[in-house]
């Protein structure tokens, strides 16, 4: 994985286009340089943490404020809303000057990126790793990890087992993806699968699937993103097995969830990520399941994802969100959400897990492996928070659903999500 994300400095004109919307009391507050923010918080005024799925992750965010509120008497307020609803939440808070103290987020809005606060301190001290923080243009860390993802693949061992097929567990022996589909269709066929894998309908699953067929899938060179010949390659594979026996259509024509047709027993392996390994430990009692190790073709290789803590700027908070941060990142504490909920530490830290010990293990080790060479992708969620033309939703997934609704073919494809990604 490439460790360099190149920058490109913000204007300001870009920093206008990032604030328009904000109603002229927010830039007030801004320009007077603190609003208030410096101060220590009122006790009995809570402070919000807005995210999503604390639920789905054994609300171990929950049970960090609970902790944080014993030890401080400081309230945080964790307001779980749809995934679907935060970006829209964020960005109205930030066009009423309304914005939480903290959050949780997946993605950096252009909008609200200027008005995170610097955490260029407690990333050091906390020892983050340096792999996944990445400088906003004017020097500052605006955003840490909460917690790291990994793409990873899951098998119905039953069905496996059922059908006399046998599958690896180790990295070192992976399948190439030419060996993996050929194994689910014998499983499919003898053990009466109705499917031999879904993909969520994602593109930064189907990103890793790229990397493990040698693309860099649209890096960014100097200020335009670029694309290869083992892309197209990737999504021509892709097509080919988007067939209704293989790998159904209705996931990335329809919408049909691939969690819950997996979870069904019906299909012989999903191809997801690490985030859902809690989910299964706690909700599927019907078949045996194991995590796996990814196809390779012929690069061992995973993209990575997760959350950012971030907190935001003259809130009258400022002070107090910082010192809830930093009491996150402490060793013990961490370690102790970690657990809870399922996560992989942005830091060295050694979590023994409650629960699928080997499954964190095979993740941790899929990360430390990964071969590709595409660009850091926790860090590209940063630098594209402040690029010039900064782009929305997924170029990757929306055009690769055209293809397989047959409208355009693989290197059409590519070409629309390049011109996308560059503002076209």
């Amino acid at each position: 994985m490439s460790e360099k994300t190149i920058f490109t400095q913000l204007s300001r004109r870009q920093l206008g286009k990032a604030v328009f919307g904000l109603s002229a009391a927010t830039l007030a507050l801004s320009a007077c340089g603190g609003g208030g923010g410096g101060g220590t918080a009122d006790p009995s005024k809570p402070l919000q943490l807005v995210l999503s799925g604390d639920t789905n992750q054994g609300g171990a965010f929950a049970a960090a404020a609970k902790k944080y509120k014993e030890a401080t008497g400081i309230t945080i307020e964790v307001v779980d809303v749809p995934t679907a609803d935060i970006t829209t939440k964020l960005k109205n808070a930030a066009t009423a000057n309304d914005l939480p103290a903290l959050a949780r987020v997946t993605g950096l809005d252009p909008l609200w990126a200027p008005q995170l606060q610097d955490l260029t301190d407690i990333a050091k001290n906390r020892k983050i790793d340096e792999n996944f923080l990445q400088e906003a243009p004017d020097g500052t860390i605006p955003a840490i990890p909460s917690d790291l993802t990994a793409v990873g693949l899951f098998v119905n061992k039953s069905l496996f087992d059922k059908a006399g097929v046998t599958f690896p567990t180790e990295i070192a022996n992976s399948w190439t993806w030419d060996e993996f589909v050929a194994a689910v269709t014998e499983v499919r066929e003898k053990a009466g699968a109705k499917y031999g894998v879904v993909m969520d309908r994602s593109g930064h699953r189907l990103r890793a699937m790229m990397y493990q067929f040698g693309s860099t899938a649209f890096p960014k060179e100097g200020d335009k993103y670029t694309s290869d010949d083992k892309a197209v390659e990737t999504l021509e594979y892709f097509q080919k097995i988007n067939d209704d026996k293989t790998m159904p259509k209705s996931v990335w024509l329809s919408g049909e969830d691939g969690n819950a047709m997996f979870k069904s027993g019906q299909v012989a392996a999903y191809y997801s990520g690490s985030w859902q390994v809690a989910d299964f430990n706690k909700n599927i009692k019907d078949f045996e399941w194991m995590s796996v190790p990814l196809p390779k073709q012929p690069l061992n290789a995973t993209n990575l994802g997760g959350g950012f803590m971030v907190a935001f700027k003259d809130t009258g908070q400022d002070e107090e969100a910082k010192k809830f941060i930093d009491w996150f990142y402490d060793d013990a504490n961490y370690t102790e959400f970690a657990k809870q909920g399922g996560y992989l530490p942005p830091k060295d830290l050694k979590v023994e897990y409650p629960f699928q010990q080997a499954a964190f293990e095979l993740y941790q080790q899929q990360i430390a492996e990964n071969e590709g060479k595409g660009e850091n992708p926790i860090k590209r969620v940063v630098s594209e928070a402040f690029a010039t033309t900064p782009f929305s939703g997924d170029p990757l997934r929306e055009e690769t659903v055209k293809m397989l609704g047959g409208s355009q073919d693989a290197k059409t494809t590519v070409d629309n999500i390049v011109k996308l990604y560059n503002g076209g």
